[in-house]
């Protein structure tokens, strides 16, 4: 199962999701995982996890003709947590418009070694994010609960769908929400003229111990988010076990 991540803006926690979505699919289930960062440059991916890889997301695009996939698994860092990690490109040239098709085949080829790949987009719908939509089957967009995240979570919306995603396979994220929110979460949905799927509790401290120690949220102290992020795991494992 493919499973993508797509922010409606820089900063709205999209790298944070993604990671701590592998590390809770691994632990509630028990499956191999990896988690690819396709952000353009430099990815947080495997800063978030504290870990070193020489091989990254760039290696595999150039060498999908003649690597053996079985070898894959071998070639990737592996996190304490057990899930493997394809860290994004070392500068800022790659992936381009013209590593799309490729981009595609990577996540396909991941996805025949892995039972959940996860993936974090970043918050721009380019032709490599896209193409990673594109074989998703499940595309979260992310987004906070303040104005300008949901203006452009309409319009991202409307992009994913032309992009030819269809609308069953986009679930509605919101990320860092409190008791006292800007915009209610009702007028929201009546905006998006549809529900949001799931709501994520602001925590800054603990997503902050986690990153300064390169470590799942799982791993720290029970709380909210933890509970929340293992209620999410677990769903989209359920959903995996009926799609297939």
């Amino acid at each position: 199962m493919v499973v993508s991540f797509l922010g409606t803006k820089g900063g709205t926690g999209t790298t944070t999701l993604a990671v701590n979505c592998a590390a809770e699919l691994r632990r509630v289930t028990g499956a191999p995982t990896v988690v690819v960062d396709l952000k353009p440059g430099t990815g947080d991916v495997a800063l978030f996890l504290g870990v070193r890889s020489k091989f990254t997301l760039l290696d595999l695009l150039d060498q999908l003709d003649w690597l053996d996939p079985r070898t894959v698994p071998d070639l990737l860092a592996r996190h304490d947590c057990g899930i493997d990690v394809l860290p994004g490109a070392p500068d800022y040239g790659r992936p381009g418009t013209s590593d799309a098709p490729e981009v595609e085949q990577a996540i396909e080829t991941l996805g025949s070694i892995y039972d959940f790949v996860v993936v974090d987009a970043g918050s721009t719908l380019n032709p490599c994010s896209a193409a990673a939509l594109h074989v998703s089957d499940e595309v979260h967009l992310v987004a906070n609960p303040d104005v300008p995240c949901l203006r452009n979570l309409q319009r991202l919306r409307d992009l994913v769908r032309l992009a030819g995603v269809a609308e069953d396979r986009v679930r509605y994220v919101l990320n860092r929400t409190s008791d006292v929110e800007v915009v209610p979460l009702r007028e929201i949905e009546e905006v998006l003229g549809r529900h949001i799927d799931h709501r994520f509790t602001s925590d800054y401290r603990t997503v902050a111990s986690a990153l300064n120690a390169g470590v799942p949220l799982s791993t720290l102290r029970p709380g909210a988010l933890r509970a929340e992020l293992d209620t999410f795991a677990r769903a989209i494992a359920a959903r995996s076990v009926t799609a297939a």
